[in-house]
Order: C-alpha cells, then sequence, then structure tokens
C-alpha cells in the first residue's frame, strides 16, 4: 500500500529557479504526458501580470523527486484554468508510475484546486498526443465528477508507414494531388528551412488572417521570436519562395513529443493560384515523417472554444488526408 503521506503539494511560486527547472525537466521527459508547452520556461514569455499563476507540483517527501504538476492560472472570478495562457496543459504525471502512485499525485492536485475555486477547468492533453493510450487521467477526472468538453475540433493526419512522395501524394484529395504534381514540375519555388522568423511574413500573416477571419495570430513578432529562442529545437520555421526571393508560403511548427503540428501556416496571395503552400505542406509531411512521427497536426478548425466550425477551412485541411480530434476539457464546479 502506497502511502499518501509520501507526497507532498508545493506551489510553484514558492520554490526556487532551480527546484522549477528540475519540474520542467520532468513535463519534458519521454515517459510524462507532459509537452515544452507546458513547462515554467516556455510559459514565462507572458508579460508579467497577466496571469495569477496558482501552478502546483507534487514532491516526494523523501527523495525530493518531481511526481506531478499542473500549470494553471486563477482568472480573478472563482475559476483555475490549466492553463489560460497555452493549448493545453492538465496534470502531468509519469506514465509509468504505479496507478496507485498516480492516483495520490491527482487527489492532492485537484483536491488542492477544489478546495480553493468555485470551478476548476482542465485543458487535457489530446489522447493522440502520447505513444501509448493513456486515459487513467480521463478516467480519474470522470470519477471525481468532471464533465466532459472540448475547446476545438482539430485536423490531424496519421503518418505512420508514409516512406516516399509517392506515399504522401496518396493522402491527398484527388484535386489537391493534382496541384502538387503541378507545382512540383513546374520548378517555380524553393522549399527552405530558416532559423529567422521574417517581419515581413509575419506582417503578412496577421493581414490574411485580418481580412479572412478578422483575426490575429496568437503570438505577437517579438513573442515568437522570444519562444523560438527559448526553444529552437521545438520551434522550427520553414519557407517557400520564389527562385528569386520573394516571399510565397510560410509555416512555423511545433515538435511536441509525437505529433508535429504546424502552429502557424501562411501563403502570399500574390502566388496564391500557383499552390506554393501545397509545396509546403507535401514538404512538411515528408519532413515529419523524417523525423519519426506518427501524426502530422493541423491544429484547430473551429472557433470560440470550438462553439464555431470554419467549414471553408476544415474542408481545406481535410483534402490532404486525416482525420480529426478534439481538444479535450474537463470542468467541474465545487459550489
Amino acid at each position: 500500500m502506497v502511502s499518501a503521506e509520501k507526497y507532498e503539494l508545493k506551489q510553484l511560486k514558492d520554490l526556487s529557479e532551480k527546484q522549477v527547472s528540475r519540474i520542467d525537466d520532468f513535463i519534458m521527459k519521454g515517459t510524462t504526458n507532459g509537452e515544452f508547452i507546458n513547462t515554467s520556461y516556455y510559459l514565462g514569455y507572458h508579460p508579467a501580470g497577466r496571469f495569477q499563476d496558482d501552478s502546483v507540483v507534487v514532491l516526494d517527501q523523501g527523495s525530493g523527486e518531481v511526481r506531478g504538476v499542473m500549470m494553471a492560472a486563477y482568472d480573478g472570478n472563482g475559476t483555475v484554468v490549466s492553463h489560460p495562457g497555452t493549448t493545453f496543459a492538465g496534470p502531468v504525471v509519469d506514465r509509468n508510475a504505479k496507478i496507485e502512485v498516480i492516483e495520490i499525485i491527482m487527489e492532492k492536485m485537484l483536491g488542492y484546486y477544489e478546495d480553493r475555486y468555485s470551478e476548476v477547468i482542465i485543458k487535457k492533453t489530446p489522447d493522440y498526443y502520447t505513444k501509448q493510450p493513456f486515459h487513467l487521467i480521463d478516467y480519474i477526472l470522470l470519477q471525481r465528477g468532471y464533465t466532459f468538453g472540448m475547446s476545438a475540433l482539430a485536423n490531424i493526419i496519421n503518418i505512420d508507414g508514409i516512406d516516399s512522395e509517392d506515399a504522401i501524394l496518396s493522402l491527398f484529395h484527388p484535386k489537391r494531388r493534382n496541384q502538387v504534381k503541378k507545382v512540383i514540375s513546374e520548378h517555380n519555388f524553393i522549399f527552405s528551412a530558416e532559423e529567422e522568423i521574417r517581419e515581413a511574413v509575419w506582417s503578412n500573416m496577421n493581414e490574411n488572417l485580418h481580412n479572412k477571419f478578422d483575426s490575429k495570430t496568437t503570438h505577437t513578432l517579438a513573442e515568437i521570436r522570444e519562444l523560438k529562442g527559448r526553444y529552437p529545437e521545438q520551434i522550427r520555421t520553414y519557407y517557400v519562395d520564389t527562385p528569386e526571393g520573394d516571399y510565397s508560403a510560410f509555416s512555423l511548427v511545433f515538435l511536441f513529443k509525437n505529433v508535429f503540428h504546424t502552429q502557424y501556416l501562411d501563403v502570399n496571395y500574390e502566388y496564391a493560384r500557383q499552390y506554393p503552400n501545397l509545396l509546403l505542406i507535401k514538404e512538411l509531411i515528408k519532413i515529419a515523417r523524417e523525423l519519426g512521427y506518427r501524426y502530422f497536426s493541423f491544429g484547430a478548425s473551429t472557433e470560440d472554444g470550438g462553439k464555431i466550425l470554419n467549414y471553408g477551412l476544415y474542408d481545406y485541411k481535410a483534402e490532404y488526408g486525416g482525420g480529426d480530434i478534439l481538444l479535450p476539457v474537463y470542468a467541474r464546479r465545487t459550489v
């Protein structure tokens, strides 16, 4: 029998920088369900005062080892969210731990929030982001009376076993396949990877988002440059240009542990009829497979917390093959 007294809960804001760094190391371990966007180092790009942080960690009192963590913030109105500053950041545990230990860790973290807040909202890591199915967290949440919801419907492609350009093209709907073959044969564009995030490209993307969706990029140029500096291996940028160097298409990708995710995609509409964006996506899928990824994610096709489906965006992404997943959210009112 594992004793709950062996483990203690602490708030991250009470810990030293060295201790917080150890927690980030725990999140990044291959055996946890955490991702780099869940780390304190990543979330630290937000300006001071944007969130009222109430992140917690569970430690082994004997060894001091990290056993679980949840990044969260209080909204000022009785609700705590894990975490409002990123796509998902639910309870992070080591999947190799015994079930009794995970239950204790979850009890300490969830009990802490349930005692302090009138509502607890957990933006859980999507199922496909773990190498093996891991629904124990879902089970525990449902057992505690949490209700299931979602924040988005997202397009995702299973690229397992895709080992050639022909295999990539076989994923696409016939119209897209023919368009990709056309842009490849015409040799009008050059695909490349760069460290730089070009200011003109970011401005073009914001203009496109404003014109099409009356929205803007989640991150400012300064913020995304800072994040790329913090996580250069996990955040990468790819371009398609003309041989003369004119910008044609762009993607910024997040390399999660098991998912290759296109955080941003953009096209220069001056060249849209020549399909540089299709060449970009084909090359990105190729890179994802070379890096050993099984899933290629296009991200959300919904707006307003999943309430509104953007049919055109969904259909466009679906034409590259694959399917879709829900980004799960669990909620419980405690009063």
